[in-house]
């Protein structure tokens, strides 16, 4: 019997209960058939997007009266920020550079492909191609 008046439990949609929310919708990546070029970039976009959060949050906090920050403190902050992105970056993050190496592989951006013809991948052929055209 339902009391009037009597808050009713929120219903989850149908498809978040039924297994395809963001996680389980993530294609699974084998790490090691990806371009380590491709796990850098992802990982410096990813220290980048950390960075301006912290920077972003960084302003958000008001200047105290009694704090001694001046020009140089502002900077060694800066880089010191900077550092802490780069690190937590390479050590996880938030998972940003997953997410961008998983679309690139879904996509098939990532994988290095070995021309038969020369035995050299498709990066290093195209490379020779634009030398060789340059000369």
């Amino acid at each position: 019997m339902k009391l009037p008046g009597a808050p009713v439990a929120p219903r989850l949609p149908r498809d978040l209960d039924s297994g395809s929310t963001p996680v389980r919708r993530e294609p699974v990546v084998d790490w090691k058939k990806v371009d380590p070029k491709v796990v850098e970039a992802a990982q410096g976009m990813e220290a980048m997007f950390i960075d301006y959060m912290m920077q972003t949050m960084r302003k958000s906090v008001g200047k105290s009266e009694m704090s001694m920050d001046n020009g140089a403190s502002e900077i060694y902050q800066g880089m010191l920020d900077s550092e802490y992105a780069q690190r937590a970056a390479k050590a996880g993050g938030v998972g940003l550079a997953e997410q961008i190496v998983a679309y690139l592989d879904s996509n098939r951006y990532n994988q290095i492909q070995v021309d038969p013809g020369t035995g050299g991948t498709s990066h290093e052929n195209q490379f020779k191609q634009q030398r060789d055209h340059s000369k």
